[in-house]
């Protein structure tokens, strides 16, 4: 249980309020989008995930003992 109750950003929840807001319309209204909508975003929801695949671009963790970037030197030509 500790699982699913961790790691609830902001995003996270504005997509749990939106999945329920569609799911609502589409019991009312039969509207096969808000179904189709609905079930993304529960989907995004439950896997806690945001983007499309691996199209997105998750930023880097940083590592302890990364070897630090050297630096650069520039020439100028004329």
């Amino acid at each position: 249980m500790a699982k699913w109750s961790a790691n609830w950003s902001a995003a996270r929840l504005l997509r749990l309020v939106l999945a329920v807001l569609f799911a609502a319309v589409a019991l009312r209204e039969g509207e096969p989008v808000a179904w189709v909508a609905a079930a993304l975003l529960g989907l995004q929801v439950l896997f806690n995930v945001g983007c499309c695949g691996a199209a997105c671009s998750a930023p880097t963790v940083n590592r302890k003992g990364a070897q630090a970037v050297d630096e650069v030197h520039y020439e100028e030509v004329k």
